[in-house]
């Protein structure tokens, strides 16, 4: 049987794309909420998707189709397309922020004198090709981005580790357990990448200690993020909340850039070229949905809708986005919770078509 991706290229995917969108705004918003303990926030969400990704992982041990056709087997054709509209409302959502993020960011932080949203739209025909592709893309894609990923994120934290103080994420909790549960609930949107993995279910071929990779390579994924959270808090501490933009901020003081120039934008750079993949993700998903749920017979049907539905948000929402997503955080996240969580933990409950149609034999 020819699979679409390999184990490695899982391990990788994980390594080089989930970190990415969390390194923008993200470390801000948590730090007006729960300031010093903004990272015990990320930690309990990590939590979540760990645990999320092994029932994911178990479901993949057991399954003899992919994720299409376990929820066909175990609820036949109108569930199915419950569960899929779900996803595919869950997808579009959770497009919105990251794209926001990187528009700004890339207007207000590498385009200072003429911000236009014109300079982040060719991102959108890049995203088009890549929903046009099987997902035989995303292996291919992962084996080669990871090693920007990873060498973008060590000149960061490289040129940003001197000027920490991490004396200032202490006294550990001092913010007290509501401020954690509300941070983590606030920041769903930005986790919950679990249900990704719901679509490589059959795709790559399930072998003994892949188990122990691919939760290997999500813990170097949490290590990164959390990392992050940790060095932006401990240099900016009290004026964390200010600093929009975490990935640009964190490395601009260090005695380096003095000397040599803005030398983290190298590994700025890298980092962005990698998220150009990972702000696709969930346009990439939605297409996948769609193209089930409606069979077109074109590839680039598809893409041109879930294309065009973030390319209307930003441009006729632009004013206004700010508050929508406010609105998405403060009333969402439950239905985060529920897709990005809680339904790729009830995949593991899922049976193969082989024990169904055993079972009702008997």
């Amino acid at each position: 049987m020819n699979y679409a991706l390999k184990t490695r290229q899982v391990c990788l995917f994980i390594i080089a794309f989930l970190p990415l969108s969390k390194l923008f705004v993200l470390p801000s918003v948590l730090a007006k909420i729960a300031n010093e303990d903004l990272w015990l926030c990320t930690v309990l969400s990590l939590l979540l998707d760990f645990i999320s990704l092994s029932a994911v992982l178990y479901a993949c041990k057991k399954a003899d189709t992919d994720f299409f056709g376990l929820l066909r087997a175990n609820f036949g054709k109108v569930g199915e397309v419950i569960v899929l509209v779900l996803f595919l409302i869950y997808f579009t959502f959770k497009a919105i922020n990251p794209l926001t993020e990187q528009n700004e960011y890339v207007k207000l932080t590498l385009y200072t004198l003429m911000p236009t949203l014109l300079y982040f739209l060719p991102f959108f025909i890049v995203c088009f090709y890549l929903c046009t592709k099987k997902l035989r893309i995303l292996g291919r894609a992962a084996d080669i981005m990871w090693l920007a990923t990873i060498i973008g994120v060590t000149i960061l934290f490289a040129m940003s580790i001197s000027n920490a103080d991490f004396s200032a994420i202490l006294p550990i909790g001092a913010r007290g357990f509501n401020a954690i549960i509300k941070g983590s609930y606030k920041s769903l949107n930005w986790f919950g990448d679990s249900a990704y993995l719901l679509f490589f279910i059959g795709n790559f071929k399930y072998k003994k200690r892949d188990y122990i990779k691919i939760l290997c390579s999500f813990l170097i994924h949490a290590v990164i993020v959390t990392s992050f959270v940790i060095i932006f808090y401990s240099i900016f501490t009290s004026i964390a909340y200010r600093q929009r933009f975490a990935l640009t901020e964190i490395s601009k003081y260090t005695v380096v850039i003095n000397n040599m120039g803005r030398f983290d934008y190298v590994g700025i750079m890298l980092i962005l070229l990698s998220n150009m993949f990972s702000l696709s993700l969930p346009l990439y998903f939605s297409c996948k949905i769609l193209n089930r749920l409606f069979n077109f017979k074109r590839v680039f049907i598809a893409p041109i809708i879930v294309v065009s539905i973030q390319v209307i948000i930003m441009v006729f929402l632009n004013e206004n986005i700010a508050g929508f997503i406010s609105i998405i955080q403060d009333y969402g996240g439950f239905y985060f919770l529920i897709v990005g969580n809680i339904l790729p933990v009830f995949s593991a409950l899922l049976k193969p078509k082989e024990k169904i149609y055993a079972n009702q034999a008997n």
